[in-house]
């Protein structure tokens, strides 16, 4: 069956209670009018017309319909659930997209909040990326994304996400309590992309915001924090670090 947050409640309590309306005013009818005796004294009036198989015939379709609703209900669940998770992926690189860190984020401020475990944010931009498209070419430029997503992926602890946030930015969150210190691994981020990412392409560097999650930080606030770091890191010049 589709899950609950597919299913909407308004609508739901709506068509329950007309259903509940149209067959409690047909119990009244049917208490007034026993319709089933006189079904059962025309249908051995008219025997031809072999009207005493309506009742079992009508059972029939009704079960069908209820199997047959039953289907269709689950199938569109199905379909909901798979284009909700087709909606949260990066079609190029195959990591979860912008969306799916925004709400990614809000389970990691409130897990955070609950249990005091504070973890940090980078976001990571490949410095002069435009230049590998301008002379390589959009498929080269699409390669060297999937590489360096592949890269990136390599260092993350299995605790960390990555997400591929705007074109060439991508957004790590890792738990603070799997890595030696905030700078640290960000070095460790920057000199897995730093240089040739295809042998056929220029070197590339990249620059890093980060910012570590403090006690009532919002996901708003966090991400704030992490793009406001990125922006100083690429005013000091390619290939900087910048906490917030």
């Amino acid at each position: 069956m589709p899950h609950k947050t597919y299913i909407h409640r308004p609508t739901v309590l709506k068509d329950l209670s007309i259903i509940a309306a149209v067959n409690l005013f047909l119990y009244i009818v049917f208490t007034q009018v026993d319709l089933l005796e006189r079904i059962y004294f025309f249908s051995r009036e008219f025997e031809a017309f072999q009207l005493d198989e309506v009742i079992p015939l009508g059972i029939s379709i009704a079960l069908s319909l209820l199997v047959f609703s039953y289907r269709r209900i689950k199938e569109l669940g199905i379909m909901a659930r798979t284009l909700e998770q087709m909606s949260l992926v990066d079609p190029l690189s195959g990591l979860p997209n912008r969306r799916a860190g925004q709400i990614s984020l809000i389970s990691w401020c409130e897990l955070a909040q609950k249990k005091n475990q504070p973890f940090t944010v980078y976001q990571i931009d490949l410095d002069k990326f435009k230049k590998v498209n301008d002379g390589y070419g959009q498929i080269i430029g699409d390669e060297v994304i999937q590489h360096v997503a592949q890269r990136l992926n390599s260092v993350i602890p299995y605790s960390g996400q990555l997400f591929r946030w705007l074109d060439d930015n991508f957004l790590v969150v890792v738990p603070s309590k799997d890595i030696i210190t905030p700078h640290e691994f960000s070095l460790q981020l920057q000199n897995c992309i730093n240089g040739k990412i295809l042998p056929s392409t220029l070197a590339l560097t990249c620059s890093i915001g980060y910012a570590v999650w403090q006690k009532s930080d919002t996901v708003d606030h966090l991400l704030h924090n992490t793009e406001d770091a990125l922006i100083q890191a690429k005013h000091k010049g390619d290939g900087n670090i910048q906490a917030s």
